[in-house]
């Protein structure tokens, strides 16, 4: 059995991280340059933890195992970090996006390469040293100068042997310089919007799980309707979205936030000019979702009970299919600017 410590491991591990990634974020914008270290230790923490399922089901184990002042804390102080990140990063964006991490890796200090030309000096005049003596012991043979082709034939030998030496601990520098190389490939890529992305989509599932407090307000048992009991479904996202689909969703719901769409915790808010839900808008951004691919095969029934549950609201008929097609040009015009 798990305990309460293991299941808050990694939202304890990436706090700290969290907080020296954007001290680098910090020092890289203030002095507009990125060194190969920083690109280092940035990319490693996005490839540490860009798994967002992995982060949900932490956030859930988290939810049920800790005790409320200690998870209070965690999330508080990890939500006041991502905040950070989002925010350097879209305060300068266009300066991270544009720099040239391949570049960086290309120029990173490396000192292999001065001992590999100190080593590469110094086999290349041994060559020659050994070229000179061959072919003065080439020329005293002709000359059958017996004394000093014996003389150059020792001289030959003792050349010949120092020179492999050097040329193996030339091979030896030059693996080293490829294994150097290939550890450098790793950490090619710009991954600023990466992270950025990831953080958009950290705080979604923050919000979502841990509702930024608000005035409680009493509602009596009689105010709940049937229809909203039922939406208490809970439907697994990897049942239903393609690979990396659900990452892209949490993106998008930033926006439809942003756009009055949904609210911080979820709900749908956009209403009709009849001052009704809008639940075709709704069933737009659904179409716009399965036209560009982000659903398993056959899943209708669990994508409008997901989206039910998720978005707090009834969908009804409106999600049947004949319903659905004169949305699939609809939606290019409604959400023209959201990246599906």
């Amino acid at each position: 059995m798990q305990t309460p410590n293991e299941h808050i491991s990694l939202l304890t591990d990436l706090l700290p991280r969290y907080r020296s990634v954007n001290t680098l974020y910090t020092e890289i914008a203030e002095r507009l340059t990125l060194s190969f270290d920083a690109q280092y230790c940035i990319t490693d923490f996005y490839t540490e933890f860009h798994d967002v399922l992995a982060f949900e089901k932490a956030v859930m184990n988290t939810l049920l195992s800790t005790d409320n002042e200690k998870l209070t804390l965690i999330i508080s102080n990890l939500r006041t970090e991502i905040h950070k990140n989002i925010n350097v990063y879209t305060a300068n964006k266009d300066f991270f996006d544009g720099i040239d991490t391949i570049n960086i890796c290309a120029k990173r200090h490396n000192p292999l390469k001065i001992e590999i030309d100190g080593q590469l000096k110094n086999t290349n005049k041994l060559w020659k040293e050994l070229t000179q003596v061959r072919n003065s012991l080439e020329s005293a043979s002709w000359q059958d100068d017996k004394i000093a082709t014996q003389r150059l034939t020792k001289e030959e030998e003792r050349l010949e042997q120092t020179y492999k030496k050097e040329q193996e601990k030339l091979k030896i520098l030059y693996e080293q310089q490829k294994e150097s190389d290939n550890h450098a490939s790793k950490y090619l890529e710009n991954v600023f919007r990466r992270i950025y992305e990831l953080g958009c989509s950290f705080i979604s599932l923050l919000n979502n799980y841990f509702p930024i407090e608000k005035e409680n307000i009493p509602v009596s048992i009689t105010e709940i309707s049937e229809p909203e009991q039922e939406l208490q479904i809970e439907i697994e996202p990897d049942t239903i979205f393609r690979t990396d689909k659900y990452k892209n969703l949490l993106i998008l719901e930033q926006k439809l936030i942003t756009d009055k769409y949904l609210n911080s915790e979820l709900h749908w808010i956009s209403i009709h000019e009849n001052g009704k839900p809008d639940i075709k808008r709704l069933v737009t951004f659904l179409v716009a979702l399965m036209d560009n691919k982000y659903f398993l095969p056959r899943k209708d029934p669990k994508i409008k009970t997901f989206f039910e549950s998720r978005y707090h609201i009834s969908i009804g008929q409106n999600f049947e299919r004949k319903r659905r097609e004169p949305l699939l040009n609809e939606y290019k015009a409604v959400f023209y600017d959201y990246p599906f």
